[in-house]
């Protein structure tokens, strides 16, 4: 008998199949009844799964579970961002962040606990990678932010950003499982263009995504013009220089016929120079590409600072005398710690 930890959510709809016809003796089309009511109807309890019979109810209530996360607090910021704190099944905590517009309700996801990539404007870096989330963790978190939208705000969660906690493309496998339920017409029914996929620049797992038709945009987080400049605050650089990383877009693009965004981090003498936005200009200008800015916010690194005004101004101009498209996106959740690079829990400090 399969173990209690079992967690429907992290099955793919062909091994939920197997598991409903195998290891419980039902007819294959339970499977499909029971992923509705957990990915369409938010079933919180197998009681609640009136279509469903009695005794198929309790087989799965002794061998699978529906909730792996145990939501912790929620911050609500005077931009209306909504950041909660949730609790993983063995004791670790991971946050997730809901960024609302006037067209738009997005919700950005974590992907792992803590990450691997060091980068040194990111205050999740300084956890370390404790491991990755399980698909249905990274999907719950979907499935509670749509909850909170629906009933506190009157609308409905239309956009994903995998640019949580973690590395996405480190968790590709996970990434993969999640982004097949998110996609699939019967369940979540989100198009390739609200799913949004940003890496710090995991060349394989780019050349997975174009390789795989992976149903999601991509975003790399450039943040830097030449191996120097991206080094000093993205060590994997080391690992995957700038010629591999724009080789593995030119194949993304090439592959899929897909457009890619390009982010990019202003940091005062670092990234935001003179030559920086020139070295940005001769990047994108052979390449479908469009860049979105943010400047630095706070972070655990005091030798890094955000750029003034008029230093982002000249920046932009730079990029823009050379006919490349920017865009200079304003921070969300600042005053709650939900922006970008923000995001860090601590076992000590999330009591």
């Amino acid at each position: 008998m399969l173990k209690k930890s079992l967690d429907i959510k992290s099955l793919s709809l062909t091994e939920l199949e197997e598991f409903v016809q195998n290891e419980l003796g039902e007819k294959k089309f339970r499977a499909g009844q029971i992923a509705h009511w957990v990915m369409n109807r938010n079933a919180e309890c197998f009681e609640e799964m009136d279509n469903i019979p009695a005794s198929l109810r309790e087989k799965l209530n002794d061998t699978t579970k529906l909730r792996v996360l145990t939501k912790i607090s929620q911050d609500i910021s005077s931009d209306g961002t909504v950041k909660w704190l949730y609790k993983t099944f063995d004791g670790y905590y991971i946050e997730t962040v809901l960024i609302p517009t006037l067209e738009r309700n997005s919700v950005c996801i974590s992907t792992q606990v803590g990450c691997a990539m060091d980068c040194k404007f990111c205050r999740t870096a300084k956890m370390g990678l404790k491991r990755h989330l399980e698909v249905g963790e990274i999907l719950e978190q979907f499935i509670e932010t749509r909850k909170f939208v629906r009933s506190e705000r009157g609308g409905e969660l239309t956009n994903l950003i995998f640019m949580g906690m973690g590395e996405p493309l480190h968790n590709y496998q996970n990434l993969k499982g999640s982004i097949a339920w998110l996609h699939h017409q019967k369940f979540f029914n989100l198009a390739r263009k609200r799913i949004t996929v940003s890496t710090s620049g995991v060349v394989p797992n780019i050349i997975k995504m174009a390789e795989e038709e992976i149903p999601a945009a991509l975003a790399i987080s450039l943040n830097g013009t030449n191996d120097i400049m991206r080094k000093s605050i993205m060590p994997i650089t080391d690992r995957y220089p700038m010629n591999e990383l724009l080789d593995s877009v030119d194949f993304y693009m090439e592959r899929t016929g897909r457009p890619v965004t390009f982010e990019f981090v202003l940091i005062q003498g670092i990234t935001c120079t003179d030559q920086g936005a020139r070295e940005l200009v001769e990047i994108c200008k052979a390449r479908d590409v469009k860049v979105n800015a943010i400047c630095l916010n706070d972070s655990d690194d005091p030798e890094l600072k955000a750029p003034t005004p008029q230093e982002v101004e000249r920046f932009f101009n730079i990029v823009r005398q050379g006919k490349q498209m920017i865009t200079l996106r304003q921070p969300r959740g600042r005053d709650i710690k939900a922006a970008c690079g923000q995001l860090a829990v601590h076992k000590e400090n999330a009591a």
